[in-house]
């Protein structure tokens, strides 16, 4: 049996001699474009998941600087995305109140549970049974998360309060009922930061586009008080480090998550390897797929 070297147990031994004063201030502004385009977008994914606005900020620091240090991509930023926010919600909302302290547990606990999968999967060396997943199947379930969570935002766009529904159907049948009952200045923020963020994505393609057009939402709300003042904001979150707990491990709640951690699982490394595979191939790199997966 060959024991671990010190490279295999600490990857980013192979890289760090390599990094010069030039490779470190391109990484430092490519890295402070990818905060910024980062940070709408997490915080957005964490709504979409049920969580708190915070939540979705610890989610795109700590698996970057892991990916960063354990992966062996040269160029994956993993993180949130918004197909892993939609399933996480779908599977734990039954099961507790949206942003309640017992639905943050089984999230906590859902994450650590398809964690521990994927590095198995790593361990045992069977990264290499991603490959199989058809990029047909991966794009199918990225465009159908992609439609659950238009509609699931469409009442926020609106201004409008309705009950969640399973189905997309439902959903649409219940905001058409409810259509009457639009808040315009609501909608005329909506859609303003979203014209916003359209055009500088179109004109300025590598300005933070999102980040913008948030700017200039609440900007908006800001100079014009008297029809804004009512628009709903996104709860307040303290800058702080998230509290630390130990996850509570009922029997139960890891028999009712474990389908959903498999697919999770299953889903962030079909993703994840796939980007780091097309990059890998632009850059000519060799990738080691159960080093990815065990990061």
């Amino acid at each position: 049996m060959r024991l671990p070297t010190r490279q295999s147990l600490l990857p980013f031994l192979r890289w760090l001699p390599s990094v010069n004063r030039k490779k470190l201030s391109n990484d430092a502004l490519v890295g402070l474009t990818g905060a910024i385009l980062a940070l709408p977008q997490s915080i957005a994914y964490a709504l979409i998941a049920g969580l708190p606005a915070e939540y979705g900020l610890y989610a795109a620091i700590v698996p970057v600087i892991i990916a960063a240090l354990w992966g062996s991509s040269w160029h994956l930023i993993c993180g949130p995305t918004a197909a892993l926010s939609i399933v996480l919600f779908t599977s734990v909302s039954p099961m507790a109140p949206p942003g309640s302290e017992t639905y943050i547990g089984l999230i906590l606990l859902l994450s650590f549970m398809a964690g521990i999968f994927q590095w198995l999967l790593g361990l045992l060396r069977f990264g290499a049974l991603v490959n199989f997943v058809s990029h047909s199947v991966v794009l199918g379930f990225t465009l159908g998360a992609a439609l659950v969570i238009a509609l699931g935002q469409l009442p926020n766009l609106l201004g409008i309060e309705i009950a969640s529904h399973p189905t997309a159907l439902a959903t649409v049948l219940n905001l058409g009922q409810h259509l009457s009952e639009i808040d315009w200045p609501t909608f005329a923020v909506a859609g303003f930061t979203l014209v916003i963020s359209v055009l500088i994505k179109l004109l300025l393609p590598r300005w933070p586009a999102l980040l913008i057009g948030l700017l200039a939402g609440s900007l908006l709300v800001l100079l014009m008080p008297e029809q804004f003042a009512h628009v709903g904001l996104v709860a307040a979150f303290e800058g702080s480090l998230p509290p630390v707990h130990i996850l509570d491990f009922n029997l139960n709640d890891i028999t009712r998550l474990l389908p959903a951690a498999i697919a999770c699982g299953m889903l962030g490394l079909v993703t994840s390897l796939s980007i780091a595979r097309s990059l890998a191939t632009k850059s000519r790199q060799f990738l080691d797929a159960n080093q990815e997966v065990r990061a």
